[in-house]
C-alpha cells in the first residue's frame, strides 16, 4: 500500500463499477478511506467488499442527479468517514444519436445524468471540503468533451459542459484551498462499454475500431485513469486546478 492519500476521506459517485470503482481502489491502496455511491445497491455491496481489503470503506445508494439522495449520501459518507476532503464524480450516461434524430427526452436525461451529479456532488461537499481546510474534486469527463464526434450530440455537449463547469468552479474554490480538475478518457473496456458493444452487429470488429482509433492503438485501461485521480487528490498536485487531462492514446491531437 502507498501513502499518498493517507488520512484523506473520499466520497466517490458512480463507484460501484467501472472507473468510478477503479478510482475508489486506487484511493485506498494509497491510504484513504474510501464511500462508495450509486443506484445498484448489489454492486455496490460488491464493491465494498473488495475495497474494504484494502482499509476504511463505505457505501449509501443514490441517485445523483436526485439533490435529496446526494445530501442524504454526503451526510452518510461524513458520518462514516469523520470527514471529507476529496469528492470523484463518476456518474454518467450516454446516448447514440445525431441532430437531427435526438429526441428532447433523450437530449435532457443524458444532460442531467452527466452534468447534475458533479453540480449537487460539489453543492453537498463543499461545506465538509471548506471546513476541512483543503481538499479536491475530481469530474469524469471524456475525450468527446474536448472534441465533437458523429452522432453524439447529447454526449458530447454535456461533457463539454462537465469541463466548463470545473473551470468555473475551479475559480470559486481557488483561494480557499479546493482544487478542481476534470479526467478525459478516451475509450476504456469498462464493464459497460463491453456490454454496449455486444449489441453491434460485428462485436469484434466493433472492438477492434475502437481500440485502434487512438494514436496509441489500444484501449485505455481502468489503472491508468485511476492513477491520474490519485494525482489529482494528492497533495503533489497542490498547484494544478482548472485542468481537463485528456488520457486518449492520442485522439484529440490528430
Amino acid at each position: 500500500m502507498g501513502g499518498r492519500l493517507q488520512g484523506k476521506c473520499a466520497l466517490v459517485y458512480g463507484g460501484g463499477t467501472g472507473i468510478g470503482l477503479a478510482c475508489a481502489e486506487a484511493y485506498a491502496r494509497e491510504g484513504a478511506a474510501v464511500f462508495v455511491s450509486g443506484r445498484r445497491e448489489s454492486r455496490l455491496q460488491e464493491a465494498v467488499s473488495k475495497l474494504s481489503r484494502l482499509g476504511k470503506a463505505g457505501y449509501e445508494p443514490g441517485d445523483a442527479t436526485i439533490e435529496s439522495d446526494v445530501a442524504r449520501v454526503t451526510a452518510k459518507a461524513v458520518a462514516f468517514m469523520g470527514g471529507l476532503d476529496t469528492l470523484l464524480v463518476s456518474s454518467g450516461d450516454g446516448h447514440v444519436g445525431s441532430i437531427f434524430a435526438i429526441k428532447p427526452e433523450d437530449f435532457r436525461r443524458v444532460s442531467d445524468a452527466n452534468i447534475l451529479p458533479l453540480l449537487l456532488g460539489a453543492q453537498a461537499a463543499a461545506p465538509h471540503l471548506l471546513k476541512a481546510g483543503k481538499g479536491s474534486i475530481t469530474a469524469v469527463s471524456s475525450m468527446y468533451g474536448l472534441v465533437g464526434q458523429k452522432e453524439r450530440i447529447a454526449y458530447c455537449t454535456s461533457k463539454a459542459a462537465v469541463i466548463g463547469m470545473v473551470r468555473a468552479m475551479a475559480l470559486d474554490f481557488a483561494d480557499k484551498g479546493v482544487r478542481v480538475n476534470a479526467l478525459c478518457p478516451g475509450y476504456v473496456e469498462t464493464e459497460l462499454a463491453l456490454q454496449v458493444v455486444q449489441q453491434e452487429a460485428d462485436p469484434e470488429e466493433a472492438l477492434r475500431r475502437k481500440r485502434l482509433m487512438h494514436a496509441i492503438p489500444r484501449a485505455g485501461r481502468l489503472e491508468e485513469v485511476a492513477s491520474a485521480a490519485v494525482y489529482f487528490a494528492a497533495d503533489d498536485a497542490a498547484f494544478t486546478t482548472g485542468q481537463a487531462l485528456a488520457m486518449d492514446g492520442g485522439y484529440t491531437i490528430r
